[in-house]
């Protein structure tokens, strides 16, 4: 719908086209009798039902009893060819994020802003408006740099039979809406105070809670995740600007402050160092509030609904369940495809050695930690804007034989994990260069390396080296009858290697089978210990192109 220029609108006279909103189309209007200017806003994004049109009335009246200097006046309100208006004051000096989008505030103009916009929340609460989209676009600011809040309760007028609304789940602003708004629970001035609280974030620290994300990701991460706190990217703030500011973001609406002033205050005392120690304690974040998104309570039905006006709600609530169904589904979807994967450039390595944890799917920008098991040891990581992570971490030498936990971590959890087998980094091994490997056919008479002439090397005598290849048997001490596993690393990749198992009252070895060596240059293989073996030394054999190495175990009972 357009509106020409002279037209009448109650007591107000259009002058000119202003531009297009989120609301409708915006004209500039002008009372004679009262030498007052005004911006229509013509409401196209209402359905015009009966049932809308009146809502409209009921809420429009309500905003327009607000007198506050920081909240716009609403002069008129009424229909022009049966769709719904407003004629609010107009305020020529643009909005709070064309501010935001120049230099970073400093603080003082920052609380400026803030309390301003505290302080007409605060009135509005008082009267039991809710604003359900507060933002700085929504923040106008007048010649003298006044905060005045527009679009008061317009997000709750199209919350009705419209669909554009989706009933809760799109009402408001991605980046700045709390956690309820995203699930379709019920948005009270707590919402707002989240609201007003990413601002603050925003006013700090030159970026928003969630920034750099998708649509679907920012709305996960309202309700799932915990931002970074707003030292970590302004390090010159400290530990109980963090406090604050990570109360008034808290998942749980009732852990935030009691209203957006009390919030102000004790930001502006937290800026200057002063918080009050029980108020400076860090603000331990409420768990994630449920992804099942409730179908909002529809609004009053009028006193005596017509047989037409019945079936027509019956078909919005349907169309609206719909709707929902729908954003559940892809909720779902955007979840699981974002579980974190976690994965090892090698399974098998040697104390001392470096191993490459490589993870997907981790939230953008994300900071945490590798957790290496089983005396913790810890390395830090911060993902790139993919979700990404590729660390190297160098296994410490006193970490022990065997096999160890890697962990991914972040926001105090552990997501994922994946198992480190590590060898010691010098083994007893006896090379015997120029062997060759003995194929299908089994040695005879070969003595345990322990009783060999030539004798075992000492760390001291023969450390290995980043390309010497190593094996070992995990563990060290080994049970008749037992199953145990041979190790290998650093040998050719897809290379062949011949496996013996020699022991204590037998003339002939055990041929344990062949290996091929994996591309990383490792390979595992099983076998079971002989319930005739007896008690004592014992050997494994490994042969492969290039010679021979033994590991010794020790066989009990």
């Amino acid at each position: 719908m357009s509106i020409g220029t002279g037209t009448k609108l109650g007591q107000y006279e259009v002058q000119d086209f202003i531009g297009q909103g989120a609301m409708g189309v915006v004209y500039r209007a002008y009372h004679a009798q009262l030498a007052r200017t005004g911006a229509v806003k013509v409401m196209q994004a209402i359905t015009p039902d009966e049932d809308s049109i009146a809502r409209f009335r009921h809420e429009a009246q309500a905003i327009a009893q607000m007198r506050h200097p920081n909240i716009l006046n609403v002069f008129d309100f009424g229909e022009y060819q049966g769709t719904p208006y407003m004629i609010v004051e107009y305020v020529p000096g643009g909005s709070l994020a064309n501010r935001l989008n120049g230099p970073q505030l400093d603080q003082a103009s920052a609380l400026k802003y803030l309390r301003g916009i505290a302080s007409g929340l605060d009135h509005a609460h008082g009267l039991g408006i809710v604003h359900r989209d507060v933002k700085p676009a929504n923040v106008l600011l007048e010649k003298d740099d006044t905060p005045v809040i527009a679009d008061f309760g317009l997000a709750k007028l199209l919350q009705g039979s419209s669909l554009k609304s989706m009933t809760g789940v799109t009402t408001g602003t991605p980046a700045y809406m709390a956690p309820e708004q995203v699930t379709g629970s019920h948005a009270g001035p707590p919402a707002d105070r989240y609201s007003l609280a990413t601002i603050a974030y925003e006013m700090l620290t030159g970026v928003i809670p969630f920034d750099g994300e998708g649509l679907m990701e920012v709305l996960y991460a309202q309700v799932h995740r915990d931002p970074l706190p707003p030292s970590a990217r302004n390090p010159a703030l400290n530990s109980q600007v963090d406090a604050v500011i990570m109360r008034g973001l808290a998942k749980d609406p009732a852990a935030r402050w009691e209203t957006a002033t009390v919030f102000v205050d004790a930001l502006e005392a937290a800026l200057a160092g002063k918080l009050e120690p029980a108020l400076a304690k860090a603000v331990v974040m409420a768990a994630p509030i449920a992804s099942t998104v409730p179908l909002a309570a529809p609004y009053p039905p009028a006193a005596a609904p017509t047989r037409r006006k019945s079936h027509r709600r019956l078909y919005t609530v349907l169309a609206v369940v719909a709707a929902l169904l729908l954003f559940a589904f892809t909720f779902l979807l955007l979840v699981a495809a974002r579980t974190p994967t976690l994965s090892l450039s090698s399974s098998t390595v040697t104390a001392g050695d470096t191993v490459v944890v490589n993870a997907t799917h981790l939230p953008a920008n994300e900071n945490g930690e590798i957790q290496l098991l089983s005396t913790l040891h810890t390395f830090p990581f911060h993902s790139n804007r993919n979700g990404d992570v590729s660390l190297p971490i160098i296994v410490p030498r006193n970490i022990g034989a065997g096999d160890h936990t890697v962990k991914i971590c972040w926001a105090s959890q552990c997501r994922n994990s994946a198992t480190l087998h590590v060898i010691e980094p010098i083994a007893l091994l006896i090379p015997t260069p120029g062997a060759t490997p003995s194929g299908s056919s089994t040695p005879t008479s070969t003595p345990i390396p322990s009783h060999s002439p030539t004798p075992s090397p000492t760390p001291a005598q023969s450390p290995t080296s980043a390309s010497t290849p190593v094996i070992s048997i995990s563990p060290s001490t080994v049970k008749r009858g037992s199953t145990e596993t041979v190790y290998g690393l650093r040998f050719s990749p897809g290379s062949t290697v011949t496996i013996t198992f020699f022991y204590q009252g037998s003339s002939t070895a055990m041929q344990v089978g062949t290996q091929t060596v994996s591309s990383s240059g490792s390979f595992t293989r099983s076998f079971t210990v002989p319930a005739t073996a007896s008690p004592g030394s014992a050997a494994v054999k490994v042969c492969g192109s290039s010679g021979c190495l033994y590991a010794t175990v020790n066989v009990t009972t």
